[in-house]
């Protein structure tokens, strides 16, 4: 569900970017690859948000918690920050992505409409997906604070994906 929602969201960002709605059937399948490629980022991204909202609510919800950190012994704390300032730089790296994408439905949708061949889409075809650094093998949706490769059992923290996040937005 939040994959097709993610989807959809992506199109409608689109939508309201070129003024109109996407008819995905006049779209090359390049930027339908493209669109799919960019809502896996999104949803990736998502989870990853809202494990890090959970986990400081979580912080904030505890008394003990909270006096720890107010006596400056949270030692997480700088980490959280700096991976919710990543997050929302990949997320402005997303919002260009769909700017990007909405100027070449608008040049497919005007090469269509004139007839002549529409420009070619310079991103990946293949559908991204994170993989393991160690082993190589597809992972899933983070669960919590650590992602394990269920093939290799490497335990990756959530800066460790924030990298491959990027290079999958700017592969798009």
């Amino acid at each position: 569900m939040l994959s097709k929602s993610s989807r959809q969201e992506i199109v409608r960002k689109i939508d309201v970017k070129i003024g109109y709605p996407v008819r995905e059937e006049h779209l090359t399948p390049a930027t339908r690859q493209a669109i799919t490629n960019l809502a896996t980022v999104q949803r990736h991204l998502f989870v990853i948000m809202e494990l890090l909202r959970g986990e400081n609510r979580r912080m904030e919800g505890s008394a003990v918690l909270r006096v720890s950190a107010k006596l400056g012994m949270d030692s997480e704390k700088k980490e959280r920050a700096a991976l919710a300032d990543e997050l929302g730089k990949l997320q402005t790296e997303i919002d260009s992505k769909v700017s990007d994408l909405a100027a070449q439905v608008v040049a497919e949708e005007n090469a269509r409409l004139t007839g002549v061949p529409p420009p070619l889409h310079e991103g990946k075809l293949e559908l991204v997906e994170f993989k393991c650094p160690s082993c190589g093998a597809p992972l899933q949706l983070p669960t919590g604070r650590y992602i394990t490769c269920k093939y290799c059992n490497a335990n990756l923290a959530f800066q460790d994906v924030s990298t491959q996040l990027k290079s999958m937005i700017q592969g798009i």
